[in-house]
């Protein structure tokens, strides 16, 4: 409520002569991407990201994922009405961070994300806020699609599903969106995309190697060790396909921000390991994201 009270009208931001050309210009961006979500990707035309919102602090909001110390299932939470979620998103760093010492006094695996944006998923109109300017135009359109693509489609007690369907239009829409605005950074996006999903092959593969651990039946003492066997082979695995990048080190700050643990790993399965398949049947339908949604709204598919 702290944050919506603070809510200004884009039209009314843009007349604002304290604030920044180059702040404006984002504004303007996003005002460009939401037209293009409407017309282009199908997605929700309602009054989201026609308000502003600037904020001092690097993020919106952190995201709070936790799994059993052996396993790689996340903690699940269950609500009223919304039903069982794999995360917690709270506005507060601080809450986040109790939240997150709580868990691990039980001994869990816990991993805090800190997001660019969020999502009611229409149940109010969602305002641009100055965290989604933190990376280039790409990461703005990925955002702003994602996020509506959340007002879409939403299945109750299925996180994995919601937020790889809306990963997979934040990632397609984008592709489209560049393509129409901004053909120059279209390689730059796709190679990016390239060596993301072969990166993140990487974590899905040990994501598998632990579950197998897990569901074995080796005792605590050979879980553990196996545990830091594969998070010592991850490294190894990844310095060995960095080779072939040429310098590009994007992803070093995965295993240098927080430590590599099954709370971390989980977060890929909810997010990223769906998404191959989305993508499939959308390139199936040609690209017709109306029929794309339908055929999800009808039937139980990637349950």
């Amino acid at each position: 409520m702290a944050l919506m009270s603070k809510r200004k009208p884009v039209e009314e931001v843009l007349q604002d002569k304290t604030l920044s050309n180059k702040r404006k210009q984002q504004i303007k961006q996003v005002q460009s991407i939401r037209k293009f979500a409407h017309q282009e990707l199908k997605l929700p035309k309602n009054n989201s990201y026609t308000s502003y919102v600037e904020l001092k602090r690097e993020a919106i909001s952190w995201n709070v994922i936790a799994t059993p110390k052996y396993s790689i299932e996340p903690i699940k939470t269950c609500f009223p009405f919304t039903g069982c979620v794999s995360y917690l998103l709270y506005f507060s760093k601080e809450r986040a961070q109790q939240v997150v010492n709580e868990h691990k006094k039980l001994g869990h695996d816990t991993h805090i994300i800190a997001s660019p944006a969020y999502s009611t998923r229409g149940v109010f109109n969602d305002p641009i806020v100055s965290t989604m300017f933190n990376g280039g135009v790409s990461s703005i359109a990925q955002i702003v699609f994602h996020e509506l693509a959340h007002q879409k489609l939403y299945r109750k007690n299925d996180s994995d599903f919601n937020e790889a369907f809306a990963s997979a239009v934040g990632q397609e829409g984008t592709k489209l969106w560049l393509k129409k605005d901004h053909p120059e950074k279209v390689k730059t996006y796709n190679e990016y995309l390239l060596k993301r999903g072969q990166f993140f092959g990487l974590l899905i593969t040990s994501r598998k190697e632990l579950k197998a651990l897990y569901q074995s039946d080796k005792t605590q003492a050979e879980m553990e060790k196996g545990k830091r066997e594969v998070f010592a082979g991850l490294q190894q695995k990844y310095t060995q396909l960095k080779k072939s990048w040429h310098g590009d080190n994007r992803f070093d700050s995965w295993f240098n921000k927080h430590p590599v643990n099954n709370a971390k790993l989980a977060v890929i399965g909810v997010y990223f390991q769906k998404v191959p398949e989305f993508t499939k049947q959308l390139t199936a339908y040609n690209y017709d994201f109306e029929k794309f949604y339908q055929h999800y709204l009808e039937s139980k598919d990637l349950r």
